[in-house]
C-alpha cells in the first residue's frame, strides 16, 4: 500500500513538473504544405511572473543566416498554453527575415513530454502551420550568428518519425534502465529468443540519445582452453552487437570486448555456475 502510494504521489509530482512551461525549448516551425525535412527551426525562452508568461522567440531559417528575436507573453490553463509573439527585438537584414509576428495555441503531452500546437501569423497572409517543441538547453541567442547548427533537426525528426518521446523522456528511459546478462548455451553464440524483447528495449534506449554508447563484453564458462574461450566470447559479443546493427543502431555506438574465462561470476564446479559464467554483460559509456 505504502509502495502503491508513493507510486501514485511521485507520478503527481512528475506531472506537475511537466506543466510548468518556464525553461528552455527548441522545436520546428512547419508551415501549411510545407516539407518537414523544410521546417524552420525555432527556439523559446520562457519566464512566468505571477500568472503571465514571457520570453523570447527565435526562428531561424533553414539556412542558419536568416532569422528574427521576439518577445513573447503567454497564458498557461492546465496542459494548455498560448503564446503571442510582440516586438521584434532582432533579425537579419534581409527581405526573407522570419518577422511575421506568430501566435501559437500549444499542448502539453504529459506521455512523451513534447509541446505540440499551431501557429498562425497575425500581421502576415497565410503564414500558418503546426509546431512542435521539446524541452532543451539552448538558450535564445539575441546575436546575428546562431549559437549553434541545425544538425540536430534531422536526427530529431527520424526519431519522432519512430514514434519516440522527447529527448528528456529518453534520459529517464536510460537512467532507470537495468542491465542484466544475457546468456548463452554451452560453446554457442546463437542469441536466445527469451532475450530479445530486453534487447530491444536497450536498442531503443540507445537510438533514442545521440551521444550514448555501449561497452558489450562477452565471457565464458572455464571449459577449453584459454585461447579457445577467447575466440567464443569474441563470437558472443559480436553477435550482441550486430543484433544491434540490425536493429538500427549506428556501428560507432557499439564498443565490443572480450574476456575468455578470466572474469567468472560463478563458480565453474556446478551446471548452474558454468551457465551463469556463459554471459554477455554491458555498461553505458
Amino acid at each position: 500500500m505504502k509502495k502503491k502510494l508513493l507510486l501514485i504521489l511521485l507520478i503527481a509530482a512528475f506531472n506537475s513538473m511537466a506543466q510548468d512551461f518556464t525553461g528552455t525549448w527548441s522545436g520546428l516551425l512547419i508551415s501549411n504544405g510545407q516539407d518537414v525535412e523544410k521546417a524552420d527551426v525555432i527556439y523559446l525562452t520562457i519566464e512566468k511572473s505571477g500568472e503571465q508568461l514571457t520570453g523570447l522567440s527565435r526562428i531561424e531559417l533553414l539556412n542558419d543566416v536568416e532569422f528574427a528575436v521576439k518577445s513573447i507573453e503567454g497564458q498557461q490553463s492546465g496542459s494548455k498554453l498560448t503564446l503571442t509573439e510582440k516586438l521584434v527585438r532582432r533579425s537579419s537584414n534581409s527581405r526573407k527575415s522570419p518577422i511575421c509576428k506568430l501566435n501559437y495555441e500549444l499542448e502539453y503531452n504529459d506521455s512523451t513530454a513534447y509541446l505540440i500546437g499551431e501557429f498562425k501569423s497575425s500581421d502576415c497572409r497565410n503564414i500558418q502551420g503546426e509546431v512542435l517543441f521539446f524541452r532543451s538547453n539552448h538558450l535564445v541567442n539575441l546575436e546575428k550568428e546562431p549559437s549553434s547548427t541545425h544538425m540536430w533537426k534531422h536526427r530529431f525528426l527520424k526519431l519522432y518519425a519512430k514514434g519516440y518521446p522527447a529527448p528528456e523522456v529518453m534520459k529517464i528511459e536510460q537512467l532507470n534502465f537495468k542491465f542484466q546478462p544475457i546468456f548463452f548455451d554451452h560453446d554457442k553464440s546463437e542469441i536466445k529468443t527469451e532475450f530479445f524483447d530486453y534487447l530491444n528495449r536497450m536498442a531503443r534506449v540507445l537510438d533514442g540519445i545521440h551521444d550514448l554508447r555501449v561497452e558489450i563484453t562477452g565471457h565464458t564458462d572455464a571449459v577449453g582452453t584459454d585461447q579457445y574461450n577467447i575466440g567464443l566470447s569474441e563470437r558472443r559479443a559480436k553477435a550482441i552487437r550486430d543484433y544491434f546493427k540490425k536493429q538500427g543502431i549506428e556501428a560507432e555506438k557499439l564498443e565490443i570486448d572480450f574476456k575468455g574465462k578470466r572474469q567468472p561470476v560463478d563458480t565453474n564446479k556446478t551446471k548452474e555456475g558454468k551457465q551463469r559464467n556463459r554471459r554477455v554483460d554491458f555498461r553505458f559509456i
